[in-house]
């Protein structure tokens, strides 16, 4: 049942938007990188994969180093300034607006205000067209996006939440990056709130069975933390529910 006020969404948002698979894709580490770069629909383009890894670095920083949601908003505000500018360097390319789209959700997030769902609605939107451009960019992070912001927004006439879209979307993410620490994350979590808990802990542990990305620590560290803790509440549900 989706009673949930929008406020309790946005606040999930700057949790939720974690660049799934953007962040470990764009690295030279990720051997899924290369898999989805080989069979996406433009070639690989060595300045994009600089430019939106680095941009990813930072918004790691902001999320997992910073504490004050005020300060972390203006600097995502400012990261945003510069995905904006990707998005007009690299015409066409999926990797700058997936990033765009995760930077305008997390400061959504933060910020928490009127404007919020329409900061989201324009990330949905976004990643929408990355996902028609290419949709293995960044190992699928489109569609992991869109999947995550189907089950935590609420549905109509609030949001446009839609647990059948985000179940299409995150398994279409499973498909692309199956191994991913990512794809499987935002998986488990929405098995997690459907009430599937063993085959949620499955897939949790998986993600964790994902390589440790060298070139973002940060977000890697970050996000295991995540994952471990969301598998301990569903093992705590599942001896609850025997």
């Amino acid at each position: 049942m989706r009673a949930r006020i929008f406020i309790a969404t946005s606040t999930v948002l700057s949790l939720m938007l974690t660049a799934p698979i953007a962040v470990r894709a764009a690295s030279v580490d990720s051997p899924a990188a290369v898999t989805a770069a080989a069979s996406a629909s433009l070639p690989a383009n060595p300045a994009v994969a600089q430019d939106v890894t680095q941009l990813l670095r930072d918004w790691s920083v902001i999320k997992y180093q910073m504490q004050d949601d005020k300060a972390q908003a203006q600097k995502m505000r400012d990261l945003l300034v510069r995905a904006t500018d990707l998005q007009t360097r690299y015409p066409g390319r999926a990797e700058p607006m997936i990033a765009t789209g995760l930077i305008l959700g997390s400061i959504a997030g933060y910020e928490q205000n009127a404007g919020s769902l329409e900061l989201v609605r324009k990330a949905r939107d976004l990643f929408e067209q990355a996902d028609k451009t290419d949709p293995t960019a960044l190992d699928g992070a489109a569609a992991v996006n869109l999947g995550s912001l189907y089950y935590l927004m609420p549905g109509f006439p609030i949001g446009f939440g839609s647990d059948s879209k985000a179940r299409k979307y995150l398994e279409r993410g499973i498909a692309i990056s199956p191994n991913g620490l990512e794809s499987n994350y935002f998986y488990g979590e929405f098995l997690s709130q459907q009430g599937e808990y063993e085959r949620s802990a499955k897939v949790l542990a998986h993600a964790l069975e994902a390589p440790v990305s060298v070139t973002q620590p940060v977000w890697d560290a970050g996000r295991r933390a995540e994952a471990r803790a969301l598998l301990a509440d569903v093992r705590q549900k599942l001896v609850a529910s025997n």
